[in-house]
C-alpha cells in the first residue's frame, strides 16, 4: 500500500492573502496606475489649496489698500476744510495779530469774562490785530482797537449764541457758516449768524 505524499504550497506562495500576492499586486500596471491617480489628485488638491490661500491673501490686500485709500481721501477732505476755516478766520489779519487777552480793552475783556463765567473757559482764536480792516469796506476792524474777540465755542455754540442774543446789547455777535467760531465785539449792536465770510 503506497503512501500518498501531499506537498502543500508554502504560505508565501499562496495568492489569497500572502506576501507574494501583495507584491504582485503592487507591481501590477493597474496598481501603479491607481497609485499615480491618487498622487495626481493629492497634487491637484495641494495646488488648489495654495491658489485659494493666494486668492484670500490677494483679496485681503485689496481690501487693505482700499481702506488706506479711503483714509487718505478723508484726510485730504479734512485738510481742505481746515484750510477753508483758516482762511475764514484769519482773513483781513495783518502782522502783529494774536490771541492775547491782555491787549483787549476793559469792555472786551469783561465781555469775554462774562461768557466764560456762564459757560466755562473758551479757546480764544483771535483778539488784537493792529491795522486790520473790515473786508470789502476798508474800514478799521474792531480787532484793530482791541474791541473784538473770536473764540471756538465747540458743542456749546448754540447755547452761547442764545445767551449773547439775550444779554449782549453793547456790541455785535457773529457766527461763520460750517464753523464753531463766534465773533463778539464792543460797539453798535448787531447779530449775524452763519456768515459766509468775515466781518472785522
Amino acid at each position: 500500500m503506497g503512501a500518498a505524499v501531499c506537498l502543500a504550497a508554502p504560505a508565501e506562495a499562496r495568492h489569497d492573502n500572502g506576501p507574494v500576492s501583495s507584491q504582485y499586486e503592487q507591481n501590477s500596471p493597474r496598481y501603479k496606475s491607481k497609485a499615480a491617480q491618487r498622487n495626481t489628485k493629492q497634487a491637484r488638491r495641494g495646488v488648489q489649496s495654495r491658489r485659494a490661500a493666494q486668492t484670500r491673501r490677494a483679496g485681503s490686500g485689496k481690501q487693505a489698500r482700499g481702506r488706506a485709500a479711503q483714509t487718505r481721501t478723508q484726510a485730504k477732505r479734512s485738510a481742505g476744510m481746515n484750510k477753508v476755516a483758516s482762511r475764514a478766520v484769519t482773513a483781513g489779519r495783518s502782522s502783529g495779530g494774536g490771541a492775547s487777552r491782555s491787549c483787549l480793552t476793559p469792555a472786551a475783556r469783561g465781555l469775554l469774562g462774562r461768557i466764560e463765567a456762564q459757560f466755562g473757559a473758551v479757546q480764544v482764536i483771535s483778539t488784537c490785530r493792529p491795522g486790520a480792516k473790515i473786508r470789502n469796506t476798508g474800514r478799521p476792524s474792531r480787532h484793530a482797537s482791541g474791541n473784538a474777540v473770536d473764540f471756538n465755542a465747540g458743542g456749546r455754540k448754540a447755547a452761547i449764541i442764545a445767551w449773547l442774543r439775550a444779554n449782549h446789547h453793547s456790541g455785535g455777535t457773529m457766527t461763520y457758516a460750517r464753523m464753531n467760531h463766534i465773533h463778539v465785539d464792543i460797539g453798535p449792536r448787531f447779530v449775524s449768524l452763519n456768515h459766509g465770510g468775515r466781518r472785522g
